[in-house]
């Protein structure tokens, strides 16, 4: 039975603000399409140079359930850790400002915590340009799963995976995490360390935030030296798995294996005589050649992967054409 506990139950949504003047407010009224009200809204305008800051100040006059902080520009991780350290609520929600939850997100969730009381909820997603053109991924619906069960979904189901903005914390989970500034691809460990420590996570089956892939995001861009982070996070994942779950050992080499394949292929594109991507294509070459002996015998990385890691080490051009045309898919 559900029992109304809104009095009791606060969800906090950090939202970091850096030049998207175009999307906030649409990221913002996501929040209100839920009959659930004891929310407050943290808008960190992380040092933007365009009207986001004004945006953020206007949003929070039109509601005292929105707080507008402004800050010198840190980065996505450095808003976060500000927007945790203010956040007053027992329950924890990181939203981009590029995204936006979809209609009752907030309200199922709020249920399923009211029911089951779990330390972190996890929810399906769509993905894309927009949400005609969008792939929705969602998991089937497990409630009460341990830690470990968890943190195998997190390794193995692309619906929830290693992103923090699918996903509800309770406070006490992960207000003492903090994600590490001035990297890329910040969400993983964070999100490892929450689910270590987590006692009980409930996966949802519904479709409960829009992730809009911005072509413009340093993500998306041609190589550059801080896409290496994608690589690094992955091996600080690789080396807390090996002391606190070595029966994970594969999947979290796969992982590794993964970030040397989507790495590899922006540094495959870039130009030949840029001193970045020589840099990088021969440190990767070293770390490829001892990689491929470690993931001999391990059953979770497909053959094709394997192949593809030695193409890259004879001819990194041509494999990041194959990579388009076949591995990214």
């Amino acid at each position: 039975m559900k029992v109304s506990l809104e009095n009791k139950v606060k969800l906090s949504i950090v939202i970091p603000v850096y030049n998207v003047e175009t999307t906030l407010e649409r990221a913002v009224k996501s929040l209100f399409d839920n009959k659930f009200g004891n929310i407050e809204v943290l808008l960190i305008d992380d040092g933007s140079t365009d009207n986001s800051g004004q945006i953020c100040e206007s949003l929070s006059k039109k509601s005292e359930k929105i707080y507008c902080y402004h800050k010198k520009n840190g980065g996505l991780s450095s808003a976060r850790n500000y927007g945790l350290k203010k956040a007053t609520g027992n329950l924890i929600a990181f939203l981009d400002s590029d995204d936006y939850y979809l209609p009752g997100c907030i309200d199922a969730v709020i249920n399923d915590f009211q029911e089951h009381k779990p330390d972190i909820i996890c929810f399906g997603l769509k993905k894309g340009k927009t949400e005609e053109d969008s792939v929705s991924l969602s998991h089937e619906e497990y409630i009460g799963c341990s830690n470990i069960e968890a943190i195998k979904l997190l390794f193995k189901s692309k619906a929830i995976d290693f992103y923090a903005w699918n996903k509800v914390f309770k406070k006490e989970i992960i207000g003492n995490i903090e994600f590490p500034e001035g990297k890329l691809y910040e969400d993983m460990v964070p999100i490892y360390n929450a689910f270590k420590i987590a006692k009980s996570v409930d996966v949802l089956n519904f479709l409960g935030i829009f992730y809009f892939q911005n072509i413009n995001s340093i993500v998306y861009q041609n190589f550059n030296p801080k896409q290496y982070d994608n690589i690094i996070q992955r091996e600080i994942l690789l080396e807390n798995i090996k002391v606190d779950f070595p029966e994970f050992l594969d999947l979290a080499m796969s992982r590794l294996v993964d970030g040397y394949l989507s790495t590899g292929f922006k540094i495959g594109l870039s130009n030949k005589e840029n001193t970045d991507q020589k840099k990088y294509y021969e440190i990767s070459k070293l770390e490829i050649k001892k990689l491929l002996i470690d993931i001999r015998g391990n059953n979770e990385i497909p053959i094709t992967k394997k192949i593809a890691l030695h193409l890259y080490l004879i001819n990194s051009s041509l494999y990041s054409i194959l990579y388009k045309q076949i591995l990214r898919k």
